[in-house]
């Protein structure tokens, strides 16, 4: 064989096997259905909610994700509306304030429902129930505050496991 024949046939081994295996790899973090229903799960086992209460939660989030949409749905036209009425030099500026101030009632408005929610949900726990979770809140807001001293103000790639650092958990 010649040379340049045996440095292509070196080549194209080494390609296919980092294919390979990059296809066959596996992610270091286990992945998860969604980081709201691993957090849900322990609350439910940690505040032993009654079968009634996990109903009335249910009902609670489904109503909390249809405000939500129908905010978007209101928001995005008049933010795409504001984009094109900024970039055009010959836009109406007092069009560009009224579509801000409807905006901003909307932004208003909706941190308004947010607040009632809040009231809302806490009525469905007991007093013994909401104890624990503000107990469990503050449990995990110390957990990240010290991962934010521990990883500096950034983190990121740097810190996780297996990139520069071997896994160790």
């Amino acid at each position: 064989m010649t040379r340049k024949k045996m440095i292509g046939l070196v080549g194209l081994v080494l390609m296919v096997a980092f294919i390979y295996s990059t296809l066959n790899a596996q992610a270091v973090h286990q992945p998860r259905a969604g980081r709201a229903g691993a957090f849900s799960q322990v609350l439910k086992d940690a505040l032993q909610l009654t079968p009634e209460q996990e109903k009335k939660l249910e009902e609670f989030r489904q109503a909390r994700l249809a405000e939500a949409k129908a905010h978007r749905e209101k928001m995005v036209p008049m933010r795409d509306e504001l984009r094109k009425l900024m970039a055009d030099p010959r836009a109406d500026d007092q069009k560009i304030n009224n579509l801000i101030d409807q905006m901003a009632k909307l932004r208003a408005d909706r941190m308004k429902a947010l607040y009632q929610s809040k009231k809302a949900w806490e009525k469905i726990f007991t007093p013994e129930q909401l104890k624990k979770l503000k107990e469990y809140r503050q449990d995990f807001s110390l957990r990240r505050e010290s991962r934010k001293e521990r990883m500096g103000r950034k983190g990121g790639m740097m810190m996780r496991p297996g990139l520069f650092r071997p896994e160790t958990y």
